[in-house]
């Protein structure tokens, strides 16, 4: 029986989703694996479409295929985590998305962490790889840089794209896993685990387990960075305005955004500097102006479905 799950959410991707499923026979080494596809697409289902040809050409690991009717980021990673709790067997779910693709060992690296730290939770870096040649910026920009850190116990963790949670962990928060507030504005992965660390989760950090995801042209543009700080300046308040409710909450967040945009304005002085990260210091701005969008309640709709 699998006692780990490789959850994949799509949405039409099929050519990332393809080259993601080619590679993972090679990297995970294991015989209690199942890869679980979700496909937040009913009409055109495209993703189901790669799933169901890969598997007629006899793919290396066994599948599971849901079509999430849903659409949405929650509706899909609850639809996932509802699945994979439904086998008994299951001790972890490793999560990945459909536009990234795992680097040799990157499974073993999760679990031999985990099992030496005692986490509930584990991550590792995502690198990028550009489609063509991008600008020089883009390489350097703070969107598109993996994070590093030591391996072993770590503080907080910011996202669900390379990232292991056990059984236990799951049983440590109330269903729904990922709250339905952050259906369409993203956060929900934050959200999912500021509760997981206010529940007493364990965190780690493989920096082995490494993912690498596509970086499109579209993508490798200043318009589309600048846009992505606005939004994690959105995702992140309304992550932070949920743990604070209420009027005083509110009222310190609004302080605490204020100061922020004033500290990133008084910072702007620096895009004159030679040798300067100019788009990570005019992101930062935008990223502050989103903090105060979304406590004005204008965050909700950045994303449609997944």
């Amino acid at each position: 029986m699998p006692a780990v799950w490789i959850a994949i959410p799509t949405f039409r991707r099929p050519d990332q989703l393809r080259h993601l499923l080619e590679t993972l026979p090679g990297v995970t080494g294991r015989h209690d694996v199942m890869v679980l596809v979700a496909d937040n697409d009913p009409v055109r289902q495209e993703g189901a479409a790669v799933v169901r040809a890969m598997l007629a050409e006899g793919y290396g690991l066994p599948v599971t295929l849901l079509s999430v009717a849903q659409p949405g980021l929650c509706a899909v990673r609850n639809a996932i985590a509802a699945a994979a709790l439904d086998d008994p067997a299951m001790r972890f779910v490793a999560m990945i998305d459909d536009d990234e693709w795992p680097q040799p060992g990157w499974l073993d690296a999760l679990l031999i962490c985990q099992a030496q730290v005692g986490a509930d939770v584990v991550a590792g870096p995502v690198d990028s790889r550009f489609v063509g040649q991008p600008p020089r910026w883009a390489r350097e920009t703070l969107v598109f840089r993996a994070e590093e850190r030591p391996w072993g116990a770590t503080g907080m963790l910011w996202a669900s794209n390379n990232l292991l949670v056990s059984r236990r962990a799951f049983a440590m928060i109330g269903e729904p896993f990922f709250d339905p507030r952050f259906n369409c504005s993203g956060g929900e992965d934050l959200d999912f685990l500021a509760r997981l660390h206010d529940a007493g989760a364990r965190f780690g950090w493989s920096p082995d387990a490494r993912v690498g995801e596509w970086v499109s042209a579209e993508r490798a543009r200043l318009s589309w960075v600048l846009k992505r700080m606005w939004r994690i300046g959105c995702t992140e308040t309304m992550a932070r305005r949920k743990a604070l409710p209420g009027r005083i909450g509110a009222a310190k967040l609004l302080v605490r955004s204020v100061a922020i945009l004033g500290l990133r304005t008084a910072g702007l002085a620096a895009l004159l500097l030679p040798g300067a990260r100019r788009v990570d210091i005019a992101g930062q701005w935008v990223k502050s102006w989103g903090r105060l969008y979304a406590l004005a309640g204008g965050a909700q709709d950045h994303y449609g479905a997944l």
